[in-house]
């Protein structure tokens, strides 16, 4: 089935309020469980998280709460469950977060193009060019360091202080999740924050809503 094929399924059941658990849970789980997996590197525990957002959906239909969007509903929970997750094990890669309420359009933007726009635009380019080549080209970094003309001990350092940078960079504004290898795989706007144009105009364009 087509990208537009399936939006099209989605949009269509959507309008039926008469739903069932397995009907709405067909539509979306797969969506769910590939924005868990940029999220937790762990297989296991992306699919333990789903499993958690599947079970509150029941609970909730068998509740009759009322859910208007469940598309949004079950992005909502299931970006709370991962802040869970996250706060349970105290691994120490979070930060946490207010409010979950960035809504994300899986089948056309992910988070990582609004960090490689952040990285390109506000990072100076001896930290900028090194985390865009680790974090968004996903190029290793034996790689990074012969394109840079670095050794790996330098590469290392530039990407781990230009994490570092561009958490601190932002976090006046934003709050930053990561995972478990440090990288940015989510931003949540601050309350009374206003961001810059050129990063709002960016955050529309993606379909990204703040």
């Amino acid at each position: 089935m087509s990208t537009q094929e399936s939006l099209y399924k989605d949009k269509c059941a959507l309008k039926n309020k008469n739903m069932g658990f397995n009907e709405i849970w067909n539509i979306h789980q797969k969506q769910l469980l590939s924005f868990i997996k940029t999220k937790i590197d762990n297989t296991a525990i992306a699919d333990d998280i789903l499993q958690d957002v599947g079970i509150k959906l029941h609970d909730n239909i068998l509740r009759k709460t009322r859910i208007t969007n469940y598309r949004n509903w079950l992005f909502q929970v299931t970006r709370n469950t991962i802040s869970d997750y996250y706060r349970k094990t105290n691994s120490g890669t979070i930060v946490p977060l207010n409010e979950l309420i960035t809504e994300v359009d899986t089948t056309s933007s992910c988070v990582c193009d609004l960090t490689g726009f952040v990285i390109q635009t506000y990072l100076p380019e001896k930290y900028g060019k090194p985390l865009y080549l680790s974090d968004i080209e996903k190029r290793p970094q034996q790689e990074i360091a012969k394109l840079l003309g670095l050794s790996i001990t330098a590469t290392k350092s530039r990407i781990g202080r230009a994490r570092k940078k561009l958490k601190e960079l932002i976090s006046s504004c934003v709050d930053v999740l990561q995972n478990e290898s440090g990288q940015v795989v989510e931003f949540q706007l601050k309350e009374a924050c206003e961001l810059p144009v050129e990063l709002r105009n960016e955050i529309e364009r993606l379909n990204l809503i703040l």
